[in-house]
């Protein structure tokens, strides 16, 4: 019942940020769970997950609008080692990742060469989304930083140990145009802003956050009045 609850609250939340027959992209799909989400707005998904484990989650999600690429996305086309966790949910590029996060639950025993390509290349392949999600274990900023294209609204995770980064990004996306921004914490799907937020005010609440345990989602929406 509590799971039905909450799918019923993200599902609220996202109508807010897309409509039918959108095009959204899922950026560290993993087995698929907000791809599933967008899929029962109506939405049309293109995911990207590099980790071998994910695709058997992936390939049973039978949907005429949902189509997924094995490969990673990053900062330029190239291959990379994919660092895996004993848990199927974390995977990541980042070094920094692995450091802050290795615990006595949590460890790092495995790799895989994986294919990236830039957010610029998969645009240029499959159009502008309107809607592209972002959750690459501390990769944001890579991926961020190199993107040239004004997506119309876009989500990436933040968490404890990337707040330079997240810092970072936030500037990365205020450069490509005329951006308010907004986040939630925990997952917990309402935004904390009533109304969205410019740069300079959306970091200094992202600043002024208590870091132990932080874990949310920043999103992006582009004025279309000034595009």
């Amino acid at each position: 019942m509590r799971s039905l609850l909450l799918k019923y609250k993200q599902q609220l939340f996202y109508k807010q940020l897309i409509k039918k027959n959108d095009l959204c992209f899922d950026i560290g799909a993993n087995i698929g769970k907000k791809s599933n989400l967008f899929l029962s707005l109506k939405a049309k998904v293109i995911a990207f997950e590099p980790q071998t484990k994910c695709f058997e989650f992936l390939n049973k999600i039978n949907n005429a609008n949902f189509t997924y690429y094995p490969f990673g996305v990053g900062g330029k086309n190239e291959t990379k080692q994919l660092h895996l966790a004993n848990h199927l949910e974390v995977a990541t590029f980042s070094n920094k990742m692995i450091d802050f996060y290795t615990t006595e639950s949590l460890k790092w025993k495995d790799n895989e060469e994986v294919i990236i390509k830039k957010l610029d290349s998969l645009i240029e392949e499959f159009g502008v989304p309107d809607f592209c999600k972002i959750d690459t274990e501390g990769f944001e900023l890579e991926i961020l930083s190199n993107l040239s294209y004004k997506i119309p609204i876009l989500e990436f995770e933040f968490n404890e140990a990337f707040i330079d980064e997240t810092l970072s990004c936030l500037d990365s996306i205020h450069n490509l145009g005329n951006y308010k921004f907004n986040y939630i914490l925990n997952e917990n799907p309402k935004f904390l802003n009533k109304k969205w937020k410019p740069i300079i005010e959306i970091k200094e609440q992202i600043s002024n956050l208590h870091t132990k345990h932080l874990h949310g989602n920043l999103f992006a929406k582009l004025n279309i009045d000034n595009l």
